[in-house]
């Protein structure tokens, strides 16, 4: 038997199903069977096909709007954010899911047993923190082991954990006379900032910055390798980067970078760019 696709006057795609010796010997046609339409139902198994991400945020959403766009444009392909959660009210990332049909809710990021109810409800498979500022309890991270992505916003594991967050980590930054930060997209443990590093970011620290000007330069990092990230664990390819993460060095900064690079690429990183 084979399938072949013909054209009905209305336009309708018609599937025929034929024996061609049958049809030679007799010289009737073959049977004619309608294409059943493509249902409300059909739309929702395609729905439930692709890796569903909720997104959990703390403020303005730069980094949800920057995977939102990606899994839009199809660089993060066959998923969907499908759920954007908040511990604050009011926090603009919640409108920009809003604008896009995503379902919102501001939550008790300490009770587990609700959120998990909530994560199940809508058949999560992954969890992205972008600028989410409050800690996972314990049985939520492990129910998603290897399946929860942060983004920090520097180096890790410098300038991490308890205290480090937001603004507070450039100021530290630029008080301890470095010269070169970043951000890292790592998974998410029980302990703080100490999930193995899926892609660290480097930027250089110039003269005259101020914490607000180098948390700016760190942020369109930040969007650059979450996006990458994220389409890792959506493809299933976590463990290629936790076994040997990536380093992404801008090409105008690479050449003052090249000292501090070696040394990640000395401890087993990947540089990309």
């Amino acid at each position: 038997m084979f399938l072949f696709k013909t054209k009905q006057k209305e336009g309708n795609d018609q599937i025929k199903s034929a024996d061609p010796s049958e049809e030679l010997a007799d010289g009737n046609k073959a049977p004619i069977t309608p294409k059943r339409s493509r249902t409300k139902r059909d739309r929702k198994d395609s729905a439930l096909s692709k890796f569903k991400l909720a997104v959990m945020i703390s403020g303005s959403g730069s980094n949800l709007q920057a995977i939102m766009d990606a899994v839009n444009s199809g660089e993060i392909p066959d998923s969907q954010v499908a759920l954007v959660l908040s511990n604050r009210e009011g926090a603009y990332g919640l409108t920009r899911a809003e604008k896009q049909s995503i379902p919102t809710m501001v939550i008790n990021s300490q009770d587990a047993t609700k959120l998990l109810a909530i994560l199940e409800a809508h058949e999560i498979s992954g969890i992205v923190l972008a600028g989410y500022l409050a800690i996972l309890p314990p049985d939520v991270v492990a129910v998603y082991d290897c399946k929860i992505v942060n983004i920090h916003p520097a180096l890790l594991p410098m300038f991490g954990g308890k205290g480090f967050y937001g603004i507070k980590v450039h100021q530290a930054v630029l008080a301890s006379g470095v010269k070169y930060t970043g951000a890292t997209a790592h998974i998410v443990d029980k302990e703080v900032d100490a999930g193995a590093a899926l892609i660290r970011g480097v930027v250089p620290v110039l003269t005259g910055d101020t914490a607000e000007s180098l948390q700016k330069r760190v942020l369109k990092v930040e969007h650059e390798i979450l996006v990458k990230a994220v389409k890792a664990m959506v493809q299933c390819k976590i463990e290629e980067l936790i076994k040997k993460p990536e380093v992404l060095i801008n090409k105008a900064d690479r050449e003052g970078a090249a000292e501090f690079a070696k040394g990640l690429l000395e401890l087993g990183n990947a540089l990309t760019e």
